[in-house]
């Protein structure tokens, strides 16, 4: 099985000496002052040994919640949260990963991890009460998730090198799970 470069690497990369030439104070994020968020959003952020990770945060409506952690170099967060009570966990380990999460509506719930090297993960929950929990352990896998509608489920289980999964779900209350070992 042939293993594919993501293609966001190398942008992530190119910011690597912009970071490290910066003045330590300027290198760690101080995410403590949040007040651009609305008062009923949260964010909590967490973060460890880690060189040039990057979190792109954005949240509109009420008691919504991301939490998100990572830990490693060049690790990437993208999250757009809008509507009322969506939630959102975060854990990435390791090099060049990337999660790209996108919630519009209410009471979304996603639980997303990554360990390793270059995996990454996109996810849109449109309207409301759908669930997601997705897993990827290894390098170079990929899982990309659309849930539109309403009270859908999916469980994903990756762990090897190069896989993919792609999962669709339009209407009412369906659930899928899929687990892959290489």
């Amino acid at each position: 099985m042939s293993l594919r470069r993501h293609s966001y690497l190398p942008g992530l990369l190119a910011l690597l000496p912009v970071v490290l030439m910066l003045p330590p104070q300027a290198q760690s994020a101080d995410l403590s002052a949040v007040s651009e968020l609305p008062a009923s959003s949260e964010l909590d952020y967490f973060g460890l040994a880690s060189i040039a990770n990057m979190a792109i945060i954005y949240q509109e409506g009420s008691l919504n919640d991301i939490d998100g952690r990572q830990t490693g170099l060049l690790n990437y967060l993208s999250a757009l949260q809008e509507g009322h009570q969506n939630g959102l966990s975060i854990d990435q380990y390791g090099e060049g990963n990337a999660i790209i999460s996108r919630q519009l509506g209410e009471a979304n719930i996603a639980a997303l991890i990554q360990a390793g090297i270059e995996n990454l993960i996109q996810l849109d929950q449109l309207g409301f009460s759908h669930k997601a929990e997705i897993s990827q352990f290894g390098s170079q896998n990929s899982a990309r998730v659309e849930q539109i509608g309403a009270i859908h489920s999916v469980y994903i289980y990756q762990s090897g090198n190069g896989l993919n999964t792609s999962v669709t779900q339009t209407g009412t209350a369906i659930s899928t799970i899929v687990n892959q070992y290489d």
